[in-house]
C-alpha cells in the first residue's frame, strides 16, 4: 500500500515538473530576446521574433521605434519578472499559445518602468510578438 501510495503521489508531481521546466524555458526564451534589446541588437531582436510581428511591423520601422524608446532610457539596472499568464486567445490575433511575460524594471534614467513581452508558440518556437514600456 505505502508503494503505490509514493507511485501515485510521484506521479501527480511530474506534470507540475514538466510545467516549471516548460515555464523557465518560456521564461529563457523571453529573457534571451529582452537580451538582445538590451544589447542594442535591435535587427536581431527583429530577426528573432515570430512572422506575426514581421509581418506588422518592417526591420527599420521596429529598430527605429527602439532608439526612439529605448535609447533615452538607459541601461538596464535591474529588472525582475512579475507575472507569467499563458492564453490560448488574443485581442486582434489567431487563437494559438501565448505567453504574457510582464517585468518591473529599472533603467538608468527610469527608475519604475513595466515591461510587457508577449510571445507566441505559433511556430514550434517561443518567439516575441509584442513588446511594450510603461
Amino acid at each position: 500500500m505505502k508503494v503505490l501510495l509514493i507511485l501515485l503521489i510521484s506521479w501527480m508531481l511530474v506534470p507540475v515538473t514538466f510545467a516549471n521546466d516548460a515555464q523557465m524555458l518560456d521564461d529563457n526564451a523571453g529573457m534571451n530576446w529582452l537580451q538582445m534589446i538590451d544589447d542594442g541588437e535591435y535587427s536581431k531582436s527583429w530577426q528573432e521574433a515570430d512572422s506575426l510581428f514581421k509581418s506588422q511591423l518592417t526591420s527599420s520601422k521596429w529598430q527605429k521605434a527602439l532608439r526612439n524608446v529605448r535609447k533615452p532610457l538607459g541601461k538596464v539596472v535591474m529588472r525582475k519578472k512579475h507575472s507569467a499568464q499563458t492564453h490560448t486567445s488574443l485581442p486582434g490575433i489567431p487563437d494559438g499559445h501565448y505567453l504574457v511575460l510582464t517585468f518591473k524594471t529599472q533603467f538608468e534614467q527610469k527608475t519604475k518602468a513595466i515591461e510587457t513581452l508577449t510571445l507566441s508558440k505559433q511556430s514550434g518556437e517561443w518567439r516575441a510578438i509584442g513588446y511594450f514600456i510603461k
